[in-house]
């Protein structure tokens, strides 16, 4: 599944082998998207395409809806999930910096994993073997954006880089300039 420890790209790359996966797509539980006054949780197998249209979401946190339009093309964004793209953390992937950036939180049906502890290395989570991720949920910041240089051919970032403002501090994600998706230091 693209949800779990073993994300469909690390079979395609012969990183990893299956006996077998499962579609989580019909799962109501996995999906959809809940705007609070502190965050926006959604779904792992909420759609790019739903994230990238929702009307919540672009008003709760327009950047993330303007990343999500931005990933892959149509055919991607209306079949792959935010769950997915996380727990496959590609190092190239538009998703993680947002999470970094944003200080999310990515719940699985066993704890809750702060997204700084999340991606441990080149398609590596802290996912344990069958942990299945369950929802993101983003912290709501003052004010955010991404911008990538893409590859022409298939849209993943060359470099992406997400920053976000909160009452904290700025914290900003870069994807696709190293093997892992990574913080820069405080600012």
């Amino acid at each position: 599944t693209a949800t779990s420890s073993v994300p469909p790209t690390r079979v395609k790359l012969r990183l990893s082998s299956t006996g077998g996966l499962v579609d989580l797509a019909a799962l109501p539980e996995l999906r959809g998207i809940d705007v609070t006054p502190d965050a926006v949780t959604i779904g792992a197998m909420t759609t790019h395409a739903e994230v990238a249209h929702s009307a919540e979401v672009r008003a709760a946190l327009p950047a993330l809806a303007e990343l999500a339009e931005g990933i892959g093309d149509p055919m991607i964004r209306n079949r792959g999930t935010l769950g997915g793209s996380v727990a496959n953390a590609d190092p190239a992937a538009c998703y993680p910096s947002a999470l970094l950036a944003l200080g999310a939180t990515v719940r699985t049906e066993r704890r809750s994993i702060a997204a700084g502890d999340f991606f441990t290395g080149l398609y590596e989570t802290a996912l344990a073997r069958g942990e299945l991720v369950m929802s993101v949920s983003f912290r709501r910041p003052l004010q955010a954006a991404y911008e990538k240089f893409k590859q022409p051919a298939s849209r993943l970032a060359l470099v992406g880089v997400f920053v976000a403002r909160h009452a904290d501090g700025v914290r900003v994600g870069v994807t696709g300039a190293k093997a892992s998706v990574w913080r820069c230091g405080a600012l």
